[in-house]
């Protein structure tokens, strides 16, 4: 009767088929894995059934009796079928930086996996990277998988380093009712306001991460004190031991909440230059860099750059590109005389872990393989020398090794002021 049902309703074939691979599968299921066993007292080689997950082999099989198995020990664990008389030991605990994600029971081991902020590389957990300004985070890290990045696409923007944050929307002054005074880039959000309110703005004010004026100068004497490594000191104690008139600790909050963990230590000491800039104590720190500085403002040939000759040299920098938007927001906003300076600021903001004067150095090799123009290859290379022949930094680094030499320099509630 069912053999014509079947012939007659093809979905009925179909069910009976499957019920049929259904009841085979349970068959094949429930039928444990043998082992050979040669019973020592008849010499006979026995079949015998494994013992299941989470159990080890109690007594083996006879003729006349199966395979007896008990439960695995405390802290210990089986994970297959097996035909051992123990079980094997549980981890008794994770590597360096790594948590418990499951408890060892009869039948696993524990499971070990890397803590928050860091994730597994070969057998190591690795710290997350962070995405640099300019690019977002698209995926966090997991205890498996880096942080995943990606540059901001047009209309966001990512004004520093992390490892949690995603591009922001740039500001739309028109949806608030304001006038647009300047326009987001890759690394900064657009300003809204009034023409009057941008009177006292500088340039460069829009171009850094920290919105303050860092001069190259600057930037090429505080990069020399790198082998240094002073953003490792607390920012507090190297405030306390800078000589001279101390920056108040209201503008060192501002700076730890606005700047990158790299930039912190390079604002503190431009706030303290300009606070000591009237000390004659301090004369000849601070007026070899005013000396650098007025030299690089006088390179008259990069004083009427176009943008094309801006994308040349932003090609040519190693590293991190500055992206043509930024590029054309500083054509956009700057004055001429400006351009070139700036430019090499977004340059430095990417690309805080290379050196300004290798950088330069190298940007003028290929623009002298392209051919470039004259003024432009002129201009650069003056540049790079004023900033490669300074001697300020070797003031600098002088002072710091002192600190660094004098343990009391770094004692609490006793700065270096007088």
């Amino acid at each position: 009767m069912s053999a014509r049902i079947a012939k007659s309703n093809p979905a009925m074939k179909l069910i009976l088929l499957f019920t049929a691979s259904l009841s085979w599968a349970f068959q094949q299921q429930a039928v444990p894995p043998k082992y050979q066993y040669r019973d020592p007292v008849t010499s006979d080689l026995l079949l015998c059934d494994q013992c299941p997950p989470g159990t080890a082999v109690k007594r083996h099989c006879t003729a006349d009796s199966p395979t007896e198995c008990q439960a695995c020990p405390e802290r210990h664990f089986a994970e297959n079928w097996h035909w051992g008389d123990t079980c094997q030991y549980c981890t008794s605990v994770c590597k360096e930086r790594q948590l418990v994600k499951q408890q060892c029971n009869s039948t696993g081991d524990q499971l070990c996996e890397c803590a928050p902020g860091f994730h597994l590389v070969v057998e190591f957990c690795i710290t997350h990277s962070t995405c640099p300004p300019g690019y977002g985070v698209t995926a966090l890290g997991t205890p498996v998988s880096d942080t995943a990045c990606e540059r901001c696409p047009a209309g966001h923007f990512s004004g520093g380093e992390s490892a949690t944050e995603a591009c922001q929307r740039q500001r739309n002054c028109s949806d608030l009712g304001l006038k647009t005074l300047r326009w987001g880039t890759s690394t900064s959000n657009s300003l809204c306001g009034t023409p009057d309110k941008t009177a006292t703005l500088e340039c460069s004010q829009q171009h850094t991460l920290c919105h303050t004026d860092v001069t190259l100068c600057e930037e090429a004497v505080f990069q020399s004190l790198s082998p240094l490594q002073l953003s490792s000191l607390p920012l507090e104690r190297l405030l306390e031991s800078l000589p001279g008139q101390r920056v108040d600790h209201k503008s060192l909050e501002r700076l730890k909440k606005t700047c990158s963990p790299q930039q912190q230590v390079l604002q503190l000491l431009r706030l303290w230059r300009e606070q000591n800039k009237d000390q004659d104590k301090m004369y000849a720190l601070i007026q070899g860099m005013n000396h650098c500085e007025r030299k690089v403002s006088r390179c008259n040939s990069l004083k009427n750059l176009t943008l094309a000759d801006l994308l040349k040299v932003t090609n040519s920098l190693p590293g991190i590109k500055v992206q043509q938007e930024d590029v054309r927001a500083v054509v956009s906003t700057c004055l001429p005389r400006q351009y070139i300076l700036q430019l090499l600021h977004l340059w430095k903001t990417a690309n805080h872990d290379l050196d300004l004067a290798k950088g330069l150095s190298q940007s003028l090799r290929v623009l002298r393989s392209q051919g470039a123009a004259r003024y432009l290859v002129k201009g650069l290379k003056k540049i790079g020398r004023i900033i490669g022949t300074t001697s300020t930094h070797k003031m600098y680094e002088k002072m710091f090794v002192s600190m660094l030499h004098d343990e009391s320099c770094f004692k609490a509630h006793k700065p270096l002021n007088e």
